[in-house]
């Protein structure tokens, strides 16, 4: 079968026939801590608002319809604003693993990108995949897998994040990777998964997961669910 990718719409497909993004289908696992995340961005949009004392009532309220409006897209904003930021920076890392160039970043970015290149050099990271394009035909999933590495004599697949903690969906996804990968017939070997955190303030965060099965037993219970709620549709 052919697989394709068109990077404009993101949508991977098999012989013409779009396949389950593993991002999408990992949308189905409710994120509570998103809700209040999102409120206290409306909240803080408002409250950095500063207002003109000599308004009349009726200016008063015409300029906080506005703001309430600008207020309810502040999280998206927020996120946009993210998004941009860490695919800069996956970027950079991904053309640094291939052409070893260094990025003319600035601030944070730099720091982060630093860090993550001083950790791969302090492990001996030997890196074998970056950005691969995996798909499974009996799962019928697609998607592209940040890294996969040697550390310490072992093989993992990684994933570069850069939101302000790691979750468990981040394995979830990885455990998909490793199941497109085996059904592929590559990288049959894997010892674990790694989730490389770069946050906003540049720091670097790690986590490693070991057992597999777990992980990969949460992605097939959230695509069952995936496909039964399109079923639906």
């Amino acid at each position: 079968m052919t697989y394709l990718f068109n990077k404009e719409a993101h949508i991977h497909t098999l012989d013409g026939t779009p396949l389950h993004g593993v991002t999408t289908v990992l949308q189905v696992i409710s994120k509570p801590a998103l809700i209040q995340w999102a409120a206290n961005m409306a909240v803080d949009y408002i409250a950095a608002t500063e207002f003109r004392t000599k308004d009349t009532a009726e200016e008063l309220w015409e300029r906080l319809q506005g703001i309430f409006k600008e207020a309810r897209t502040a999280h998206r904003k927020k996120k946009e604003k993210a998004g941009d930021w860490g695919s800069e920076l996956h970027e950079a890392i991904e053309n640094w693993i291939k052409t070893k160039a260094e990025p003319s970043f600035e601030g944070t970015q730099k720091v982060a990108f630093e860090n993550f290149k001083n950790w791969c050099q302090e492990h001996n990271v030997v890196f074998l995949e970056s950005e691969k394009h995996v798909w499974s035909e009996s799962m019928w999933v697609g998607g592209i897998c940040d890294l996969v590495f040697t550390m310490d004599g072992k093989k993992y697949i990684g994933d570069i994040k850069t939101s302000s903690r790691i979750y468990n969906e981040h394995f979830f996804q990885m455990a998909a990777y490793d199941l497109c990968l085996t059904d592929m017939g590559e990288h049959q070997d894997v010892a674990g998964y790694i989730v490389i955190n770069l946050k906003k303030d540049g720091e670097i965060d790690l986590m490693r997961a070991d057992n597999m099965k777990l992980n990969r037993e949460a992605f097939l219970a959230a695509l069952t669910l995936h496909k039964i709620i399109n079923s639906l549709k």
